[in-house]
């Protein structure tokens, strides 16, 4: 009995750890990409290192600083973190950060970002724990099925090459 009543506790306490760490990573999301836009749709659309160091992978933020310091790279053609060109505060409205399904010890966030005509840019943001903190680490465009290749060894030996992607 005794054994019973540990592995009903065992697992309870699990599944309030493992629900706590969804609602962190969608809470996390949801503060970077609130703030972020709203920098994107400002005159001055720089975004302090010290917030991307907040809500951002080490790994990530300094994969997206090598490929910017290539000339000519044409790995990072839009914003990594929202796939645009740019961003009307007018669509800030429409943001939704939800649904955290599990992955590889984190969580991919489902973010709907509002774009033109009153559309919606589905994206995954891939959250993993860094420093204590959930932290994104890649994102990934769901509305046209496409990644930037920040992550692929082969496409950035060509973009330092010179030769394109």
């Amino acid at each position: 009995m005794r054994t019973l009543i540990l592995v009903v506790v065992v697992c309870l306490l699990t599944a309030c750890a493992n629900n706590s760490g969804q609602t962190d990573a969608i809470k996390q999301a949801q503060a970077f990409y609130g703030s972020y836009l709203m920098a994107l749709a400002g005159d001055d659309s720089a975004y302090p290192d010290s917030k991307l160091r907040e809500y951002l992978s080490s790994d990530t933020l300094a994969r997206i600083a090598m490929i910017q310091s290539m000339p000519e790279q044409d790995l990072l053609t839009s914003d990594y973190f929202t796939y645009t060109q740019d961003y009307d505060p007018a669509w800030i409205q429409a943001l939704r950060v939800d649904n955290a399904r599990p992955f590889m010890g984190g969580w991919v966030v489902q973010v709907r970002l509002g774009i033109e005509e009153g559309k919606t840019l589905h994206l995954e943001a891939f959250m993993r724990h860094e420093s204590g903190v959930w932290k994104i680490y890649r994102v990934r465009d769901v509305t046209d099925d496409y990644e930037h290749p920040i992550f692929n060894p082969g496409a950035i030996a060509i973009a330092k090459d010179g030769r394109g992607s």
